[in-house]
């Protein structure tokens, strides 16, 4: 009976190391938080929601590029980035997008900029223009972002208004795809290069 109990307790340890393992993995970010309680929070359940923790790293990228895309509309309006983008900023900014889910392109570029650098890739706002159809040169912010070895352009916004949502048509590009429609002080920021 002894021998029954010991082999019965010893299966029943197997299966629920089994049924642990198979069950529901939560995506864990490789990134730090920004130390605003309420934002890392919100990007924290925002990331679990989104992202496969099976995944790789850039599958992830695309399915948060996507969402941003499509989940952030844009509104008019302007901040004082005199200052440039500095943490506190980028951090008031992400917050203020994310319990909205609208706002103008700093907003935008702020939101991508926190949760890329929560994914574990370095990023930073870029301060621009882009080119409208009509040849107007239109301030801008968008995000250049580390991802393993290389660094990126990310612009969800851009893609969103004037490329007809092109599949990630400004997700992971160089500068030469940038070059094109965006144009920036390319000596204060990481080239991206092919």
């Amino acid at each position: 009976m002894r021998r029954k109990k010991t082999i019965l307790a010893a299966l029943l340890a197997a299966v629920l190391a089994v049924l642990t393992a198979c069950g529901p993995r939560i995506y864990e970010p490789a990134g730090e938080p920004t130390g605003v309680e309420s934002l890392d929070a919100a990007v924290l359940t925002l990331l679990q929601e989104l992202c496969d923790p099976k995944a790789g790293l850039e599958e992830n990228l695309g399915i948060v590029y996507d969402w941003v895309r499509d989940e952030i509309a844009y509104r008019a309006g302007a901040e004082d980035t005199s200052g440039g983008f500095t943490d506190e900023l980028t951090a008031a900014l992400a917050e203020a997008m994310l319990s909205k889910r609208r706002g103008n392109c700093d907003g935008e570029a702020a939101l991508m900029a926190v949760l890329l650098r929560r994914m574990g890739c370095e990023s930073v706002v870029v301060q621009g223009t882009f080119t409208r159809e009509d040849g107007q040169e239109v301030d801008h912010a968008w995000v250049i972002a580390r991802v393993g070895e290389v660094c990126r352009h990310f612009d969800p916004l851009y893609e969103r208004y004037y490329t007809e949502n092109a599949d990630r048509s400004c997700f992971l590009g160089t500068d030469a795809d940038f070059l094109t429609t965006h144009s920036w002080q390319q000596a204060d920021y990481p080239a991206c290069a092919e």
